[in-house]
């Protein structure tokens, strides 16, 4: 396919505005960018997006499930076997989210494909397609880093930052680092100073990721840097080209700032120009001069000049990318809120520039996707060009006719395989985890707690599914774990005896043996766990799960495990008698129980019922509280002997129930 060279198409997308308008942006916008990978067939297409789940990404984000399907099952893209996508989607942690994402793909033609780990050095094969969305934070086959704040004092708060990737492929390595830099807040302050005060502070940002490049620890390798720069034209020095012949009118605002600046002909006082914190309007010109005179902008555009002993970019022949109408029916005419210019660019280091094939066959083709349709605010930019092979300092390269496993039906998110027969059929978010869950938007946490699988046999396998219609969250599963853990430490070392559950009849081992019991181990037994309405997994959706606890054991030496003489709370507090009922075997509590920083109310809850001739007499009336799990109460069927009433050894302050512990 790629005959001596290696066929590579990169592509820099700022993706906000197809997020607000997915039923209609999304899918014009995907169907320009599949027709340009079908065009040049790489064997490598990169793609680096920015602000990935739109500008509103709180209410967005979910449309980002759609986006990646929508790549992932598409007919185009079928041939591409192996696929790396890194989605930096976590909003809730704010001193590290960029929204920006990385996707890879790899066509089936291509052999020996490796990637790099940050963490232990070292590169590791791509097979199959993987999806690393959320917060990824932790995954060590890339490097991710959030611009400092004192770059830009002006702004409070941002998403700027870089991703890094380092690839192997036929043994020519390289990076490819998505970055975005920050915007011009103000046009009128834009325009005051040449350079403006935004390009000095993307300057500073811009310096500071490539000399961290420079001084890391890795080995220094060709790069190739793309995304949304945000480049600016001088607009200092085109409004002066613009309105050398014009009066000028300025209107005040708040704090008495200049709000608006109108520059009208001298003569008949026709508008010429008018520009506004967040409008510039060329007004009957517009058109003519930033659509069909591009080669006029070209000497006003000098923030790349800063970087040319650094960073090497191909001539420029297409129209400023930047902003375009957001208009689903107009792809050709700017919005008037901004001055055009070119923000979207690929750039390479210079040793980058030497592995690049720059013969007449294979010349480079640098230009915008979607000329005439809408694609958002951003025109798509790509870079089509070839590569060399075997430019990496000879590294071992992958053997040759190696086995690889295609995953053509099936894929990993964050480190789970997914086998389905459609991938319309999963939700990506389901498997992704977020810093602060209690943060997310409604709307987004709901749409991630749906784990609902269309393989037939996960559905007959999977007791979890039949009762519950989806897999637990992860978070879910977590505190569950540690609210039985917390309990279990607690377990009185004493004999027990046989429970029959009152939701299941399992086969109980008897043969526990009592240096068992001494070291302080917990009875092998099955717990329920029943889920009652919680406002996080829909209303009236009452479920249970089993576990055994056989698998948790106490190994804290230096917390014995003691009779518990009251209930505990999760918390490990003493509760309250008065706020428990006496002697039915059931507990009613309205207390609000701190669980893992949330407040949770179990104003009802379900407990075992007692048979009079299995559990024998309860003694003690204070019944047991129940751990708060969402709303959900924790039923511990103990295996042993079968139930009777208490020994006659059993101490007076501790004769309440044997057979059942509710947690």
């Amino acid at each position: 396919m790629d005959g001596p060279y290696t066929r590579v198409l990169l592509i820099s997308a700022n993706v906000g505005s197809i997020f607000e308008d997915p039923d209609h942006m999304l899918k014009l916008w995907l169907s320009e960018f599949l027709k340009t990978v079908q065009h040049y067939e790489p064997g490598l297409l990169a793609l680096h997006c920015q602000e990935v789940g739109g500008k509103n990404y709180e209410a967005s984000m979910q449309h980002v499930n759609s986006f990646v399907k929508s790549m992932l099952g598409c007919e185009e893209l079928q041939k591409y076997d192996r696929v790396r996508v890194f989605l930096d989607e976590d909003y809730t942690a704010a001193d590290k989210f960029t929204a920006l994402g990385n996707l890879y793909f790899i066509h089936e033609s291509i052999d020996d494909v490796m990637i790099w780990d940050f963490v232990d050095c070292k590169f590791v094969p791509v097979l199959g397609r993987e999806v690393l969305s959320g917060n990824i934070e932790n995954v060590q086959i890339k490097e991710k880093a959030k611009f400092p704040q004192d770059f830009f004092p002006d702004f409070k708060w941002s998403r700027k930052g870089f991703i890094r990737t380092r690839w192997n492929i036929r043994n020519c390595l390289f990076d490819l680092v998505n970055i975005h830099l920050f915007h011009d807040a103000s046009n009128i302050i834009a325009m005051q100073t040449s350079p403006s005060i935004y390009s000095n502070n993307r300057k500073a940002a811009l310096l500071h990721t490539l000399q961290r490049f420079e001084k890391d620890q890795y080995d220094k390798v060709p790069m190739f840097i793309f995304g949304d720069f945000n480049f600016r034209l001088d607009v200092h020095q085109l409004v002066s080209s613009l309105t050398s012949k014009t009066k000028t009118h300025q209107t005040k605002g708040k704090k008495d700032q200049i709000a608006k600046i109108v520059y009208s002909e001298e003569g008949n006082g026709k508008t010429v120009l008018t520009i506004e914190t967040k409008g510039f309007d060329h007004h009957d010109k517009h058109a003519e001069v930033f659509s069909k005179k591009a080669k006029y902008l070209r000497p006003y555009d000098k923030e790349m000049h800063s970087y040319k002993d650094k960073l090497y970019e191909f001539d420029i022949s297409f129209a400023p990318s930047y902003p375009f109408s957001e208009d689903i029916t107009d792809g050709v005419s700017y919005m008037k809120t901004r001055c055009p210019s070119w923000c979207d660019r690929i750039l390479m280091s210079s040793s980058a520039k030497n592995i690049v094939v720059n013969e007449d066959k294979y010349q480079p083709r640098y230009d915008i996707i979607g000329k005439e349709i809408c694609m958002g605010d951003h025109k798509p930019v790509y870079l089509y060009l070839h590569i060399k092979r075997s430019q990496g300092n000879g590294l071992p390269t992958l053997e040759l006719g190696a086995p690889r496993r295609t995953l053509t039906k099936s894929l990993s998110i964050n480190g789970e395989v997914v086998e389905v027969d459609h991938v319309e059929d999963i939700n990506i978010h389901d498997f992704a985890t977020f810093e602060k869950e209690q943060h997310l938007l409604p709307e987004f946490k709901n749409s991630i707690r749906q784990k609902r699988y269309s393989a037939p046999e996960h559905r007959e396998k999977d007791k979890l599914f039949q009762q519950m219609g989806r897999k637990p969250s992860f978070q879910e599963i977590a505190k569950t774990v540690q609210a039985v853990e917390k309990v279990l430490i607690r377990w009185p070392r004493r004999s027990r005896h046989r429970h029959h559950s009152s939701s299941s009849e399992d086969d109980l081992d008897e043969n526990i043996s009592c240096s068992e019991k001494k070291k302080g181990k917990v009875d092998e037994g099955d717990i329920d766990i029943e889920l009652g309405e919680s406002s996080t997994m829909g209303d009236a959706e009452k479920t249970s799960i089993r576990t055994t606890s056989s698998e948790i054991t106490n190994t804290d030496e230096s917390n014995p495990v003691t009779p518990a003489k009251q209930p505990y709370t999760d918390a490990g507090s003493r509760v309250d008698p008065s706020h428990t009922s006496q002697g039915d075997g059931s507990a009613v509590t309205s207390e609000k129980i701190p669980l893992h920083d949330q407040t949770v109310s179990s104003s009802v809850v379900k407990t075992h019922v007692h048979e009079a001739d299995e559990c024998g007499p309860i003694v003690d009336s204070h019944a047991p509280c129940p751990t708060a799990l969402g709303s959900a109460t924790l039923l511990v069927n103990k295996k042993g002997s079968p139930r009777n009433p208490l020994p006659p050894s059993s101490s007076s302050s501790d004769q309440r129930c044997s057979c059942c512990i509710i947690l």
